[in-house]
């Protein structure tokens, strides 16, 4: 079985790239860290419209546009966290070259600090439904105690999809190229936008396991349901993660030998 070989002065060397890589996006910009709000909030608003006002005969349920507001968020925001992490770690060896090159420390550090930063417009997207929630007269309750899992799982499982992007993207650079259309026909292709039901009965069945839509369903039970998931959303969410993460890790660590020769 595959070592993960990480001990506590890795778990440091996270905590403080994190820091880092937090500064070095936003402090170069005029508005420095505010647009680590506006721009998943913009993004947020737009969509919120959109699905609101514009498509508004498809709408889950009957509690009128401000619930629709806080399904669409609920969902929409952990999205935004896995497209932002995806990109970020996909870029994040081939971004630090210098410091692969020559600081001795382990870059599988990197894509897991990159998956880390889609935890920005996740805190966006909750800081907009925990409101409204009140608004609407449904406050957060006990659901909510479940999120912290929830988030684990998504980071160890988006942290295994960047470790096996960052790697391909040292030596095939059009995957970060690439990346955006993928994440916009993943987005489209996932229960995201709309409820299950929605969807043509025959393709509900392989829709229900795509990962993306079962970290999603995960956060609306936590939040809109006051409730644990589905205990095989759950286990299905902890072994797709853990299965991603360590073929991910698996894969850096074959190419990681050869990084030198393509920085």
């Amino acid at each position: 079985m595959m070592s993960l070989s990480f001990n506590i002065r890795d778990l440091n060397m996270l905590k403080s790239m994190f820091r880092l890589a937090l500064i070095d996006r936003f402090v170069g910009s005029g508005l420095g860290l505010i647009w680590a709000i506006l721009s998943p909030l913009m993004l947020m608003g737009i969509f919120t419209f959109v699905f609101t006002f514009v498509f508004p005969n498809r709408m889950p349920g009957q509690g009128g546009p401000l619930h629709f507001t806080i399904w669409l968020l609920s969902g929409y925001g952990p999205w935004l966290a896995i497209n932002e992490g995806i990109a970020a770690a996909t870029t994040s060896v081939t971004g630090n070259a210098g410091i692969v090159k020559n600081i001795a420390f382990k870059s599988e550090i990197l894509p897991v600090v990159g998956a880390m930063l889609g935890t920005l417009p996740l805190l966006v997207s909750f800081m907009l439904i925990v409101p409204l929630q009140f608004i609407a007269g449904h406050p957060p309750g006990a659901g909510y105690l479940f999120l912290p899992v929830v988030i684990l799982l998504h980071l160890i499982f988006i942290s295994g999809i960047g470790l096996f992007l960052a790697a391909l993207n040292v030596f095939i650079r059009d995957t970060a190229l690439a990346l955006p259309n993928v994440l916009t026909l993943l987005l489209f292709a996932s229960p995201i936008f709309y409820p299950l039901n929605v969807y043509p009965a025959f393709i509900r069945p392989l829709l229900q396991f795509n990962p993306f839509y079962v970290v999603t369903a995960c956060y609306r039970a936590a939040i809109l349901e006051n409730s644990l998931p589905p205990m095989w959303m759950v286990g299905y969410l902890v072994a797709v993660s853990a299965l991603m993460f360590l073929a991910g890790l698996w894969w850096f660590r074959r190419l990681k030998p050869y990084f030198d020769t393509r920085l």
